[in-house]
């Protein structure tokens, strides 16, 4: 399939705006040090852990040449970062975090940050069209913020469809995601990066230079 751009909708956007202005009050006045808890992701420039404060499980992830620290989620079931989705590179992160969920599934949205700024550089729901299920399987991350992903969508009675995409950094909400591939055969697990070039199993192996 040729790449091809379609418009991606879902129920996070509207919580994104809070969202891009960080943590509450409350959460960063209890942010733990740059070397606290359990690593998930780690680079060079950046490394991203789980601690528990109190009674709450939460995931954050640190700026090592500035030691800034930044909440990225909660773990548990709703509104949670998935822990088994993560990306680093350079001073920046993707993640996944689950933002809502029903008797048929979950919805997931992609965010991209620099721990660095401490800025948030993208946030998109994980694929195309109301669904009943919305799920990331894989993500990868250049240096530069563009997120790739493995996102599989999932229609109650009408079975489900993955699919390969990719967001810019600092791209605005309403501008449509490119969609590299889609299909029933697109294997869970397969996607890589490797310089500027985005590969993936679907079938017989496939590649495509990133925009």
């Amino acid at each position: 399939m040729k790449p091809h751009q379609l418009a991606l909708t879902g129920t996070a956007i509207a919580v994104l705006a809070s969202l891009a202005g960080g943590a509450s009050p409350a959460l960063a006045a209890s942010k733990p040090s740059c070397s606290a808890g359990t690593t998930l992701a780690v680079g060079k420039s950046a490394r991203v852990f789980r601690t528990r404060i109190g009674h709450h499980r939460r995931v954050y992830g640190c700026s090592v040449s500035t030691k800034k620290v930044s909440f990225l989620g909660a773990l548990g079931i709703e509104d949670a970062v998935d822990t088994s989705v993560l990306a680093v590179n350079g001073s920046r992160v993707a993640y996944v975090r689950t933002t809502g969920c029903h008797d048929q599934g979950c919805w997931q949205t992609v965010y991209v940050r620099d721990l660095k700024q401490r800025k948030l550089l993208s946030a998109v729901t994980a694929t195309p069209g109301e669904v009943e299920r919305k799920q990331v399987t894989d993500i990868v991350l250049t240096r530069s913020g563009t997120v790739a992903w493995i996102g599989e969508a999932a229609t109650n009675g009408l079975g489900f469809v993955r699919f390969v995409l990719v967001r810019k950094p600092g791209q605005p909400l309403d501008q449509p995601t490119l969609v590299l591939s889609a299909g029933l055969d697109i294997v869970r697990g397969s996607l890589a990066l490797a310089g500027n070039t985005l590969y993936w199993t679907q079938g017989t192996a496939k590649s495509a230079p990133l925009p």
